[in-house]
């Protein structure tokens, strides 16, 4: 059956002027009509949902997760809070590859209850598409039970939808010490299964510390020959070149971007590429990226909450457009709009992330009158979730 939401006081919807006192007309998966109260042909046996002046929004999009672990690493968190180094920690085991060990040794039921859990939580605070990277295995059959895993849970009503992302070379496991390119072949080998398994993109987490550029356009080369679309974590620890090659490899979205410079973006802007943020773990290493000089340059800009079992727990997107806001120096409807269409085209998908007939019907109604709302309160909830048409609160 068809819903009608009426009386929304104000309608914000990326690259338009925010619209006062307009009726939405919802189908089963798709937007029908916007238009000023009153004013829509509505079908008969239509039902109604009275929004009472609240704000709304296309549903939010975070367009960088790693949620798939059995734990968070709080130990850790509490000593680089303290002061110990990201790379002391990694240095005697800890970081990526400590979660590696406990995700190999986790139950599968134990992880799928937390992932749905998870989920359940960006839902239930705006967020109607997350996308999904797998990366605490690095080897073959966890990686791509995680990609099997997450491609199911896209199909429940009752959780955002997923993008899956798949994060073979997130590190160098402890077995492959020493045999870094032979890793990388692994990897690269994998990623025929995994786009038959469900993934719709590869990345690589090319950095200081992680993964060269020359590795890493090795393997993003075959990932491509394999159908998957491309993401890269980059220039987030050091300068190495990443945002560079991603801009020349034809990546749809480059992310953290903490360390680069005008001529990155230059080429960032020259090429098809969304640069992704990700405000809590710029913030935690005591850096922020160019969000301002990136859209200035014409380089689409989504974000990210970043959620991992090391860095960040968020699964409030409005918590990370606070930050956007507060922190990147991005405007009010700067940051919606990189958390709405932004994150839309950091994950190629063409119909959502704004309040248009024909767009997907996943909105969120706002506790507020006013967009002005999101830099006041880093907490900002909302009052109804609508997913696929189907209200979810």
């Amino acid at each position: 059956m068809n819903t009608l939401l009426s009386q929304v006081g104000r309608l914000f919807t990326a690259g338009r002027p925010v619209a006062l006192g307009v009726d939405v007309l919802l189908g089963d998966d798709a937007i029908l009509a916007v238009g000023g109260h009153g004013s829509l042909n509505v079908p008969a046996e239509t039902g109604s949902y009275d929004c009472h002046g609240a704000l709304l929004t296309a549903g939010l999009v975070d367009a960088h997760t790693h949620p798939i672990y059995p734990h968070p690493r709080l130990a850790e968190i509490a000593e680089r809070a303290a002061g110990t180094s990201y790379a002391e920690i990694a240095a005697r085991g800890g970081g990526i590859v400590a979660t590696v060990r406990q995700t190999r040794a986790a139950s599968w039921d134990e992880l799928e209850l937390g992932l749905r859990q998870r989920l359940r939580q960006w839902l239930l605070a705006g967020t109607t598409t997350v996308e999904v990277k797998t990366g605490y295995w690095l080897e073959r059959e966890g990686e791509l039970r995680a990609v099997r895993l997450a491609r199911r849970l896209a199909d429940d009503l009752w959780l955002p939808h997923l993008a899956v992302t798949f994060l073979g070379a997130h590190g160098l496991p402890e077995e492959f010490a020493g045999r870094r390119q032979e890793f990388i072949e692994e990897v690269a080998s994998w990623c025929p299964d995994a786009h038959h398994e469900g993934a719709r993109f590869a990345d690589v987490f090319c950095d200081d510390g992680a993964f060269t550029v020359a590795e890493a356009e090795l393997l993003l080369g075959r990932a491509r020959t394999a159908g998957l679309a491309l993401r890269i974590h980059a220039d987030e620890l050091a300068l190495t070149g990443g945002a560079l090659m991603a801009a020349r490899v034809g990546v749809v979205s480059a992310d953290h971007l903490l360390c680069i410079g005008a001529t990155e973006i230059a080429a960032l802007a020259g090429s098809s590429a969304v640069a992704t943020l990700c405000p809590v773990t710029a913030l935690t290493m005591g850096r922020t990226p160019p969000a301002r000089e990136l859209l200035a340059a014409g380089v689409p800009v989504a974000l990210g909450s970043d959620h991992n079992p090391g860095t960040s727990g968020a699964t409030t997107m409005s918590l990370i457009v606070w930050l956007a806001i507060t922190e990147l120096g991005l405007s009010v409807e700067q940051a919606l709009s990189a958390a709405t269409l932004g994150g839309a085209l950091s994950l190629s998908l063409s119909d959502r992330g704004q309040i248009l007939p024909g767009m997907a019907a996943d909105l969120t109604l706002w506790d507020t009158d006013h967009e002005g709302a999101f830099a006041w309160n880093p907490d900002l909830r909302p009052l109804q979730v609508w997913r696929s048409g189907q209200t979810r609160l």
